[in-house]
Formats: structure tokens, sequence, C-alpha cells
């Protein structure tokens, strides 16, 4: 699989779907065709080892492809692309450690039944609990073992991509066991009447993101598979934060850069004509812009460089940027003027959107003590 002949095909992809823009922001779900044309071009072996005829060689070298990827899905649809990047940053709970101390031949034997998984499924993750403030660490919910195999009880939310992704990734907390510990449920084609102890509690109801479907469920006794190492949520961490941060940054980009062709396309001829209010904040907003762009290429560097502290590095990126971008593109509302916010107009749905990816994985609250500590 060679990533560039995936970037053209996403680049194709993308470019169908931005003529429908102002369908697409309407929508409240997600179209499986939309992810049948994703998968087609490829785009599920970023869930695969390069040795294995796959997209992933590691941190250092896919960040920056993986970005860019989710970047250009986003020049077409944002909610899309979002969704995507969720199967490399949950895989790579998996392919980012290859040996571990415990169960070293089980480890490898589920690790490669993962591999083969994410060659023909997509991935997704539901680990969020209400009132932990995205902190996996203040899992409540409980695993316990039954008749040889483990189940879940407890309560889930901002699941996305829910009922799109075949397997989902989550946390539990095991009797005995310190630290909450990975395992992964399947999710499509379940039913969620609660009939096998999993109950939509929350739909998603299109604040934010509109069409990610970010569901909330309740568990009670549904079968998961545990992660047969105890290691890994550990020392998987700064992988995942390099792979994931940088992904979402991507995405709040791609939103970025549809926001400054839209602006200039409606400023066209008008610039020089702007009052003075208007020339500062269009300047402003193009300073933003660029910050932001200047914080994520510097990231992807130290990334690249495998800097010991590449990982938050790639946390404050994405903080920085998310809130770069919401403001200029606040700023870029006032040239453009009040029609911004019609909802015949893109701009209002994509500064929702940067303002809902703040919010991502790992939250502002939580993403600030990362990169304090």
């Amino acid at each position: 699989m060679d990533a560039s002949e995936v970037l053209g095909e996403l680049k194709k992809i993308s470019s169908d779907f931005s003529t429908q823009t102002n369908e697409r922001q309407k929508r409240r779900e997600l179209d499986p065709e939309d992810f049948l044309r994703l998968k087609d071009a490829g785009f599920l072996m970023t869930g695969v080892p390069q040795q294995q005829g796959g997209l992933w060689q590691g941190a250092a070298v896919s960040a920056r492809q993986y970005a860019e990827f989710v970047r250009v899905i986003a020049h077409g649809d944002p909610c899309v692309a979002l969704v995507a990047s969720m199967h490399p940053a949950v895989t790579t709970f998996f392919l980012g450690v290859e040996e571990v101390t415990d169960s070293p031949e089980a480890w490898l034997e589920q690790r490669q039944w993962v591999i083969e998984s994410a060659k023909t499924s997509w991935w997704g993750t539901v680990t969020s609990e209400p009132g932990s403030g995205g902190d996996i660490l203040k899992t409540q919910s409980v695993a316990e073992l039954v008749d040889g195999g483990y189940v879940l009880s407890g309560d889930k939310h901002f699941g996305s991509g829910s009922g799109h992704t075949d397997y989902m990734v989550t946390t539990g907390r095991v009797e005995g066991s310190e630290l909450p510990e990975l395992f992964y449920l399947q999710n499509k084609n379940v039913p969620w009447d609660g009939s096998t102890g999993c109950q939509l509690t929350v739909p998603w109801d299109g604040m934010g993101m509109s069409s990610t479907q970010s569901h909330a469920f309740r568990f009670d006794r549904f079968p998961v598979t545990k992660a047969v190492s105890t290691e890994i949520l550990v020392r998987v961490a700064p992988v995942s934060a390099q792979i994931s941060n940088m992904m979402f940054t991507g995405v709040i980009l791609g939103v970025a850069d549809n926001a400054l062709a839209f602006a200039r396309t409606k400023l066209d001829g008008k610039i020089p004509e702007m009052r003075a209010f208007e020339q500062v904040e269009w300047t402003r907003c193009r300073n933003d812009l660029w910050l932001a762009e200047q914080a994520f290429q510097g990231a992807l560097r130290s990334v690249e460089r495998e800097e010991a502290d590449a990982h938050i590095t790639a946390t404050r990126c994405k903080i920085v940027c998310a809130e770069l971008v919401e403001a200029g593109l606040a700023r870029m509302a006032k040239v453009v003027g009040g029609a911004s916010y019609s909802k015949a107009m893109p701009l209002a749905q994509w500064t929702e959107d940067v303002k809902a990816l703040g919010f991502l994985r790992p939250p502002l609250p939580l993403a600030y003590d990362q990169v304090m500590n």
C-alpha cells in the first residue's frame, strides 16, 4: 500500500464531498457509503503495519501521513474525517506495542487478530465516562470475568461513529487491578435496546460536530474482550497521544482551510475597501490561522525526530490549534458579515466543528493538566 496513492484517492473523494457541503452540514447521521469509499481508497490500511502490506510505519513516519489524510477528508466533510481518524487512533493501542513481558505469545496472537480485522473492519472508541473529564484513570465501569470471558457494566459517552464502527475500544476496572484495563467490543449490528446488555441512553443531538453519531450508552454485563497484556495502556499512551493529537489537529486545520477559501471568495475585490475594523480583524484572522499552521508543522517535526516529549508537544499543538482556529473563525465571521451565521452558509457550522474539536480527547482541562506536568 502506497501512502501517496491513498492520498490521491482521498483527494478525489473529498472533492466530491465538498460539492455537497450544505447538504452534509444538515445531516445528523453518517452515511455508510462515505466509509465504503474511504475503505476502497485504502484508508483502513492505516491500521496495518507496512510489513503486512499496510501503511503503519511507527509514529515518526506515519503521523504526518495520517494527519494529511484526515485533513484532506475534512476539506469535504469534517464529521467523516473525525470518525475515520478514530480507526488509526485506536488500532495504535495494538500496533504501538510489538512485544510485552507478560503473556508475550498471547499478545502477539491478539495483536495479529486486530491487524487482520483492521484490513476490513472499522475501529472506534467508546471510552469516555460521565464525570471523568475524559481521564481514563477515572474509569468507573466494572469488568467481570464470567465463564472464561469478560462482561462490562457502566455508562459511556462520546462514542463517535456508533453504529458505523465494527469494533470499539473501551476501558474497565477488573477486581484486583490498580488501574483500568483495555478492552474492545463489537459494536455494529448490536441491538441498543438493552436486550443484550447495551442500551442507548443519549443519542447524539447534532450539537458541535453534527453527524458524528457520538452516542452515549449504558452497558450491563455486555460481552467485551480484554487486552491480554496489562502493560498496554501505560506503554502505548505516548504513541497514541502523538498519532491521535496530530490527526485531530489535521481535522481542525482542514476546517480552517475550508473557511479561509470561503472567506476569500466572499471578500474577493472588497479587501481594499474594507473599514479599519474589518482590515484589522481580517489580518488578525490570517495571523491566527498562520500561527496554527506553524504549531502543527513544529509538532510534526518533534514527532518525526522522536523527541522524548513529542507526545506532550502533540497535545499542546492540538490545544493551541483548536484555540487559534476558533478565534480566527470568529474574527472571519465579523469580516464576512452577518450572513456568515445563516444555515445556508457553511462558516457557522465550521466554527462549531472547531469548537467541538477543542473538547475532543483529551478535553481541554485534562489536556492542560498534561502539558503542565
